[in-house]
């Protein structure tokens, strides 16, 4: 099972591809613009999304994403997440004029386009070579994490979320696991904000670290500008000397 990265970035600048990641050919862990890197071909193949949270740089590129299976014959797409979700993704950006449209269009077969299946905090979804399992996620909206077990790895996304230590701890006790992309958007300095934010900072995250198991590949993603370099010699700092730090790439390549 093959993760690649089509987007990283928290948004800054006006090229940034923003959240999402694709598992194999068929699966994406969020939607933001990252998904819009993708050829035709490659949009038609997704039938599935494993949303974290309603954020728009979360699932921002899911209407470009409908509008290529509508207008290319495309199979529709399966939306798991939590029902709270499915109601502000409804509420909000499927709301907008330019969008109304995509919760009312059918596949080839008369079936609705855009298919939403509520989950909750443990519901395993099953993908094609493994599993995708929804974890506790703590953020200003309702929010989960998820762990994707392939065939000999895995790989745990906390999504944006503060401090949770039920996702690290139920985490650290999947047998296989080996990667874990980690969301800190700033460093140290801007604790105060983070937390309004629902969000980490390096140091809110150490004691959470000590309970990953050693040789884990701990993954940093939503890192731009000025914040990246500080932040990143933080973690480096302060996390444990059997743990791998690094910045997730545009373009990163995850096998499990």
């Amino acid at each position: 099972m093959i993760v690649s990265v089509l987007g990283h970035s928290a948004g800054v600048g006006s090229m940034a591809a923003i959240s999402c990641l694709r598992i194999d050919t068929s699966t994406l862990l969020d939607c933001g613009s990252g998904v819009e890197t993708l050829q035709e071909n490659s949009l038609l193949a997704v039938e599935r999304i494993l949303l974290t949270h309603s954020h728009f740089d979360h699932c921002g590129g899911l209407p470009a994403l409908l509008t290529c299976h509508a207008e290319h014959g495309g199979r529709g797409i399966t939306v798991h997440t939590q029902q709270e979700t499915i109601d502000e993704l409804k509420a909000g950006l499927l709301a907008e004029p330019a969008n109304q449209h995509l919760l009312g269009a059918l596949d080839p077969q008369g079936q609705p386009l855009l298919r939403f299946e509520a989950i909750e905090v443990g519901d395993a979804i099953p993908l094609s070579d493994g599993m995708a399992t929804a974890l506790p996620a703590q953020h200003i909206v309702p929010a989960v994490g998820w762990v994707i077990e392939g065939p000999w790895r895995a790989l745990a996304y906390t999504g944006d979320s503060a401090l949770c230590p039920a996702f690290w701890h139920w985490a650290a006790n999947v047998p296989s696991l080996s990667d874990i992309i980690c969301t800190i958007t700033s460093s140290n300095t801007e604790l105060d904000h983070a937390k309004a934010e629902g969000l980490m900072t390096p140091g809110a995250l150490l004691s959470m670290l000590e309970v990953i198991p050693p040789g884990v590949q701990i993954w940093i993603n939503n890192l731009d500008g000025a914040e990246r370099e500080q932040a990143l010699a933080e973690m480096k700092l302060i996390a444990p000397p059997n743990l791998n730090i690094a910045q997730l790439q545009l373009s990163s390549v995850i096998d499990l």
